[in-house]
């Protein structure tokens, strides 16, 4: 038969644990729906840009050979921007997974520490 303390340490952890749960599940709808949102940004754009692209003139181009260039009349700044702003992007990407892995491993070690915790003061 369990005392007082360990029942209200039992419905802790059981509290702590059914909040882990929707924590992880809430996480996981935010990133599913930030997918699908973002998918069909960019397939609304796919069919979005032939009627775009129709309705420009077609003389609007002076340079067609430059049109990857859309920060210079010269090709080499336009490709080096392009190039830097897709570096900086692809490190800040980097580095926001980075610290979403090391906020979810600490969320997980909390509760083993809690049961330790638990644990231990049950044996005082």
């Amino acid at each position: 038969m369990r005392n007082t303390e360990e029942r209200v340490a039992a419905v802790k952890l059981r509290a702590m644990e059914i909040s882990g749960k929707k924590r992880i599940r809430r996480g996981r709808i935010i990133g599913i729906s930030s997918a699908a949102a973002c998918l069909m940004l960019i397939t609304g754009l796919s069919f979005a840009m032939p009627g775009i692209m129709e309705k420009l003139p077609g003389d609007s181009y002076a340079y067609p050979g430059l049109t990857a260039s859309i920060f210079d009349e010269s090709g080499l700044l336009g490709y080096i921007l392009i190039g830097l702003l897709a570096f900086t992007l692809g490190v800040c990407f980097t580095i926001l997974c980075y610290r979403i892995n090391l906020h979810n491993r600490k969320q997980e070690k909390e509760p083993k520490k809690q049961k330790q915790e638990d644990n231990d003061d049950r044996a005082d």
